[in-house]
């Protein structure tokens, strides 16, 4: 997603959005973590890199290595979600470019380098760039010949009979274009192949958004979850399918990277129901599977505003909530993003990164890129928007299993409790940004402080604590002086 909606958004569209989904229920605690190599609890905080891949005739970013080194030490990210285009990687069928990839991997070596994961994203947006906008090859496209007009409002391409056909025939595996289908699936494989032992990739993203098609429920987000209505069709007979279809030709290259999907495009974003059935991971131990939804404000979009009444958040933390729990999966929210120019775009910022601390949930921003909803500016060397939001003490990798943690800026105090773990040794990191610690910090780990050893990185603002490996219970509260 990524771009504004305003501007000739469907009266009946801007209705449903400004509607709340009844019947999401409260939120569920997260206790499904992804683990380093060390076995600690990931918390993986980020950006997307970048729409401007989009663009670019060879499916670049506008990004140099020392753009990396700025992520990881001027705002303490730990984790991109990197673009990549089937388009790009499969220009004919069956044929891998692999000079493509070549491209991607000394991309990869600058994050390796800066020690920030890195979860590549097969990116679509309208299915293809004959469609306005990115994803897959010409020869993928099978729209029967049925008409496209451009439309003014990016998404409102989805809905041109041509692209509502092209995703039809993509989903049909049982009818006469289930190539589309291995093809995608092979593709995929080969990129395993080739970064399966990539030191900085921690994960796939099987496709981003993927629109229903002729499924899409136009009135979906204004009533209750359905069961039996066509979003739930989707999602367990033509979604759940393809996913596991894809995680199974991954497997085959892959054993152990993580695998990330999403629900379906559309109002899930905006806290309605995903119905994904359960998926299954062929690896042996432990599945690594990692939900990655994405979340918008359809109303804030549309309207310019944040609305008092717009419940996405609450919503959307109920939603995942519940959905991850049932699925015992993590997750990390692949997307989230606004215009900066927003009324009470602020207070957005903060319902967002507030909840997704509360869910104890990774998170990559939408985007690297300059504009309105950016927060760094290249020309200028500066930073804009709301990046006040994305810089935020969490930890980055805790020995054992994260319990809770917080952050209050008005009293600069960042709190963390975590039950350790006997077989992990290696030490908690917390990234305290020296920003929002000016004068320093104060540590206070309690009844553990006499057997705690602490290090700092200074130029990541990365504090390493290290304890007795156990399984109890540890607190930490770190106070700004």
């Amino acid at each position: 997603m990524g771009k504004t909606l305003v501007g000739g958004l469907a009266p009946w569209l801007l209705c449903l959005a400004l509607a709340c989904d009844a019947g999401a229920g409260g939120p569920e605690p997260m206790t499904h973590f992804i683990h380093d190599s060390d076995g600690r609890a990931m918390i993986l905080r980020g950006v997307n890199v970048m729409s401007s891949s989009k663009s670019d005739p060879l499916r670049m970013p506008t990004l140099e290595a020392p753009d990396v080194t700025r992520m990881a030490e001027r705002w303490g990210f730990d984790f991109v979600r990197f673009l990549i285009f089937w388009d790009a990687l499969e220009p004919e069928p069956g044929v891998i470019d692999q000079a493509y990839l070549d491209r991607v991997e000394e991309r990869l070596d600058w994050f390796a380098a800066a020690d920030i994961a890195v979860l590549l994203d097969m990116h679509q947006d309208v299915y293809s760039a004959r469609f306005c906008c990115d994803g897959a090859p010409e020869w993928a496209i099978h729209d029967d010949g049925l008409p496209f007009e451009l439309q003014g409002v990016w998404f409102a391409n989805y809905f041109q009979p041509a692209v509502v056909r092209a995703f039809d025939n993509f989903w049909s595996y049982e009818g006469e274009h289930r190539q589309l289908q291995d093809h995608y699936a092979s593709a995929w494989a080969a990129v395993a192949q080739r970064f399966r032992d990539h030191p900085a990739v921690i994960g796939y993203d099987l496709m981003n958004e993927p629109s229903p098609g002729s499924a899409f429920d136009a009135l979906e987000l204004g009533r209750p979850a359905n069961e039996d209505g066509a979003s739930a069709t989707f999602d367990r007979e033509r979604l759940g399918p393809f996913y596991q279809r894809v995680i199974d030709a991954i497997r085959r290259e892959d054993a152990d990277t993580y695998l990330f999907y999403e629900p379906r495009y559309g109002f899930p974003g905006a806290g309605a129901a995903s119905y994904l059935p359960t998926l299954s991971d062929p690896r042996e131990g432990e599945a690594r599977l990692v939900m990655a939804p994405h979340l918008y404000s359809i109303g804030l979009e549309a309207t310019g505003a944040y609305g008092p009444g717009d419940s996405t958040v609450p919503d959307w933390e109920a939603r995942r909530g519940l959905e991850s729990g049932a699925a015992g999966t993590p997750v990390v929210l692949g997307e989230w993003g606004l215009d900066w120019s927003t009324t009470d775009a602020d207070r957005f910022g903060e319902d967002v990164v507030s909840m997704a601390d509360r869910l104890m949930a990774g998170w990559a921003y939408w985007s690297y890129d300059p504009g309105s909803w950016g927060f760094w500016d290249p020309a200028t060397q500066t930073e804009t928007g709301g990046v006040a939001h994305l810089v935020r003490p969490y930890p980055r990798r805790v020995a054992g299993e994260p319990l809770a943690f917080s952050w209050d800026a008005a009293a600069g105090v960042f709190s963390l409790r975590w039950r350790g773990a006997p077989e992990v040794t290696a030490p908690t990191e917390l990234v305290l940004p020296a920003r929002l610690f000016p004068e320093g910090y104060d540590v206070d780990l309690g009844a553990d402080a006499d057997a705690a050893s602490q290090s700092v990185d200074a130029a990541r603002g990365v504090l390493s604590i290290r304890l007795p490996a156990d399984g109890r219970e540890h607190q930490l509260r770190v106070t700004r002086r």
